[in-house]
């Protein structure tokens, strides 16, 4: 066992700390801050630590009670400052609410912000000429709807499944113990001093990395990367790897370490901990110098946080990743001829997978990209392999020829399409449309998805190559492009399901067929990703190291259970919900986030069961997948809204089941 001339000083972790929010706070529903099903308990965000967690130095998610408090059963108290809010009794709190349901002409102290608010996020946009003398009801849904908060107060928008969470957070009253927010799980550093592995061990962990690790996005050069990996090894030349440099080569052997089948001192969870925060180290130590290799490293760290259970971190980080790549103008053609090919291919790379990652990571938040269409002007990578790039020349692959970088080609051209679908869907710009209007849009991303399907090279072409004559890197290539299709089109399709609910009495011959195809691409989408999932467990890559496939594992089994709520008579969806719901916990052993998704999944099953049940008993009339009635004519619609978070808004989902919002029969 050999350890370098570069080991570091103890690692030592400082909690991470968010932003303040500013004085404008949203509008929560009534009853959404209930805690563990006792009405007389109001979870009140305080913005501070309470007395048990300041004792213990750990993080205090700042309501009262708290998440620890509550989880330990102990007192929750909090030091009084001036920003702690005066409790209220809940009798006046009530009378408060019923008060201010009545309009009132006293009450004429509005501000100009809060008005403008309403306009722009709940007040639906009515044409002029169809205002006077409409019978259409105006939606009088909270501002809110869409935008749902967890327990750090960060927004989750229409396009994310994590707002169906808060959802569950209202329905899952009888498991008083249980708290579905999303925590920062600790990475705890080693204790030992920072070893480096055997020679033959690292160079097992570098293949594991680029075979089965980041296959699809390759934003590094594999031949570089060796070359300096050789250079830690060898005492004479380990002075000449900068801090960037050093951190790269941690960060790929941590997610060699963390993807590697193995278990042993150097492969695993406990030693990609110590591989990562290795890196951190070096991370730390640079300057404010941005470098091609420390802004590849950060972007790994990123990946590594989504796996291990730090989505808040991971979003936070990337963020500072995207700033650092504009930085560089990693998102601007080159202006002048490169003076090393190596460097410029690896420029793009690096960019479009931040780019995908920035898609990516805005379908499963539901917030806002941080990279614009209108900024970027950057070249497609090359398809060319990483031993065909030298400084000086760069030799591209025949077509249908095989090329490692082929995927990341079409990876980046989906993840396109993917940002135009929230943007036009789920974005603000979508309130006021039409469903006509949205349906046009929706048949243009339709077309271009199918258009991104067929040119898929052979080797990559998911439906027509058998998994068995693929090898591993291709296999999880290929894994990773048909998740992200699917994916991309259970948001193309699944909002249009809900306008089938509604009791009208026009209907709209032309839109008929495409409701019902809307029904069986989503359904056949979120089959797609359960089947694609079901095949990776019997093989044994189905576990915590694919952050992205077990949210999508989720996102497609609540589909399909709500799918089964709606109309209870669709007995098959749910034989396929409930199969996969039950091989879940087998592939999320060890992730935290996983197991959450578990813990709802199996609420959502119980719930969609018994309301099912009464639906069909006649307690609700449910439109029929063959018997769609809409009133589409000019009716103003937000895919982004309250009607597209029918699967997550509980004010929504209360309306159907027929409860009001406190909770009450109708």
């Amino acid at each position: 066992m050999s350890v370098t001339n570069a080991q570091l000083p103890g690692t030592h972790i400082f909690s991470f700390q968010y932003p303040e929010l500013d004085g404008r706070r949203r509008r929560r529903r009534p009853g959404s801050d209930g805690a563990a099903g006792n009405p007389d308990i109001r979870l009140s965000k305080i913005r501070n630590a309470c007395n048990a967690c300041r004792e213990k130095k750990t993080r205090c998610s700042g309501h009262e009670p708290c998440v620890r408090c509550q989880q330990n059963g102990q007192t929750c108290e909090y030091m009084p400052t001036v920003s702690t809010p005066q409790k209220t009794p809940r009798s006046s709190r009530a009378s408060k609410r019923k008060s201010a349901s009545v309009p009132s002409p006293t009450i004429t102290a509005v501000s100009h912000e809060s008005k403008m608010e309403d306009l722009t996020v709940c007040s639906p946009i009515v044409p002029a000429e169809s205002s006077a003398g409409s019978s259409r009801e105006v939606d009088q849904s909270p501002p809110d709807a869409s935008l749902q908060e967890d327990q750090y107060g960060h927004m989750h928008g229409g396009a994310s499944e994590f707002a169906f969470l808060q959802f569950a957070k209202q329905k899952l009253a009888s498991v008083p113990s249980m708290s579905i927010d999303f925590c920062d799980y600790p990475l705890t550093a080693p204790a030992g001093p920072n070893v480096m592995p055997p020679k033959q061990i690292g160079d097992l962990l570098l293949q594991t990395f680029f075979n089965f690790g980041l296959s699809t996005s390759r934003f590094i050069h594999q031949p570089s990367l060796t070359e300096d990996y050789e250079k830690l090894y060898d005492p004479a030349s380990i002075a000449e790897l900068g801090t960037d440099k050093l951190a790269l080569i941690y960060m790929v052997m941590a997610l060699g370490s963390h993807y590697s089948t193995l278990q042993n001192m150097w492969c695993g969870y406990s030693a990609s901990v110590q591989f990562y925060h290795m890196a951190d180290q070096q991370l730390q130590k640079g300057t404010s110098r941005i470098s091609i290799a420390s802004l590849q490293s950060r972007l790994l760290v990123t990946h590594y946080l989504l796996n291990h259970s730090r989505m808040h971190e991971a979003w936070s980080l990337f963020g500072v990743v995207v700033r650092h790549a504009q930085a560089l103008g990693l998102h601007r053609r080159s202006a002048r001829a490169p003076a090393n090919l190596i460097v410029l291919e690896t420029r793009k790379r690096l960019f479009w997978a931040i780019y995908i990652h920035d898609r990516i990571l805005s379908s499963i938040f539901g917030r806002p990209c941080a990279l614009h269409d209108g900024d970027v002007d950057q070249e497609e990578v090359t398809l060319a392999n990483d031993v065909d790039i030298t400084p000086t020349a760069c030799r591209s692959c025949p077509r249908d020829t095989f090329c490692s970088t082929a995927a990341l080609f079409h990876y980046s051209r989906l993840a396109r399409i993917l940002g135009m679908i929230l943007r036009q869907l789920y974005g603000p710009q979508s309130r006021g449309h039409s469903i006509q209007e949205l349906h046009k849009v929706a048949l243009t991303f339709e077309s271009k998805l199918t258009a991104w399907k067929d040119n898929l090279p052979t080797y990559l072409d998911y439906t027509k190559l058998p998994a068995s004559a693929m090898s591993t890197m291709t296999q999880r290539q290929t894994c990773t492009l048909k998740l992200t299709f699917s994916h991309a089109s259970l948001l193309l399709y699944r909002p249009f399901i809900l306008y089938s609910l509604g009791a009208s009495v026009e209907k709209a011959p032309n839109l008929q067929g495409w409701i019902k195809r809307c029904h069986d691409k989503s359904i056949d989408a979120a089959n797609t990703i359960v089947s694609e999932c079901k095949y990776l467990a019997q093989r044994g890559l189905f576990s915590r190291v694919f952050y992205l496939v077990t949210y999508l594992q989720f996102a497609a089994i609540g589909t399909l259970f709500m799918y089964c709520h709606l109309w209870p008579n669709a007995s098959e969806a749910r034989n396929t919900a409930e199969e996969a719901r039950m091989a879940f916990p087998s592939g999320v052993e060890g992730d935290l986030v996983g197991q959450r998704y578990v813990e709802v999944l199996n609420e959502l099953s119980k719930l969609t069961s018994v309301s099912s049940m009464d639906l069909a008993g006649g307690d609700f009339g449910v439109a029929q997948s063959n018997d769609l009635a809409f009133d589409f004519e000019s009716v103003p619609v937000d895919l982004a809204g309250p009607w597209s978070n029918l699967f997550f808004d509980p004010t929504m989902f209360d309306e159907y089941l027929g409860f009001d919002m406190d909770g009450a029969q109708m």
